[in-house]
């Protein structure tokens, strides 16, 4: 099987287009979203709508959780806040319920293990060595068999490897899985990258030949930041997608 997985588009129509037109080209088996679909951009409705006709499996963000009223955004930040509260008014009620019904982790046939966040919870921000190993110990501990964890939430293209005594990042854009070690890999963002690249965000994961390639692609930000503002969302959201951060 050969995956394109994508994470965080965040209601960003102009980036999920450019991605899905990409992965059309290359031809995959089955695309993979790590959640957070909705939130920060402007297009909540339109992106889900896609997803849901071309039969995308998902997981559910903290985003979109909180976008469907199973939370309440009192951890967000105030612009994150106001970003969840107008999607849950501009949200079509049959989106809202497709968010509710997304489940929060997942897996792919063999070595592989999906989460949101990580796999202590979805809302669990995966970047430094204490929660690294800490999901690591996880893996090992519960799935021995499992040997990588696709993971988003963070918005930074990235990969770490365990070769049993440390963790590295993965310095390649494209690499090949080594069976005696273990991998945690994040895709990126398609609709709000926070790696100081502003280009669309996502990766390609051959399960046969045991390859991972991260894919970088503009897409018509100056679009999608002026839909922001007309839509009356906060504009720090359109300035952080001109920086990438």
């Amino acid at each position: 099987m050969r995956y394109a997985i994508i994470s965080d588009i965040h209601s960003n129509l102009e980036a999920l287009e450019v991605v899905l037109q990409e992965i059309d080209r290359i031809g995959v088996d089955e695309i993979v979203s790590l959640g957070d679909l909705v939130g920060y951009n402007a297009n909540p409705n339109e992106c889900i709508r896609i997803l849901d006709d071309r039969g995308v499996r998902s997981l559910m963000g903290n985003h979109d959780a909180a976008a469907c009223g199973l939370e309440d955004p009192v951890d967000f930040n105030p612009v994150a806040r106001a970003a969840v509260l107008w999607t849950r008014k501009t949200m079509e009620s049959a989106h809202l319920d497709l968010l509710e019904r997304l489940p929060m982790e997942g897996r792919l046939n063999g070595e592989a293990r999906l989460a949101h966040g990580s796999l202590l919870h979805r809302d669990h921000y995966l970047v430094s060595q204490h929660d690294i190993m800490e999901n690591i110990r996880r893996m090992q501990e519960a799935e021995p068999e499992i040997r990588l964890l696709f993971f988003g939430h963070t918005h930074m293209q990235i990969a770490y490897t365990y070769d049993g005594e440390s963790v590295a990042v993965v310095s390649s854009p494209s690499f090949s899985i080594q069976d005696d070690k273990l991998y945690l890999i994040n895709p990126g963002s398609v609709g709000q990258p926070r790696d100081k690249d502003p280009r669309a965000g996502f990766l390609l994961y051959d399960e046969k030949a045991k390859t991972v390639e991260f894919v970088r692609l503009p897409y018509d930000v100056q679009a999608c930041s002026e839909k922001i503002i007309t839509a009356g969302l906060p504009k720090a959201l359109a300035d952080r997608l001109h920086t990438g951060w």
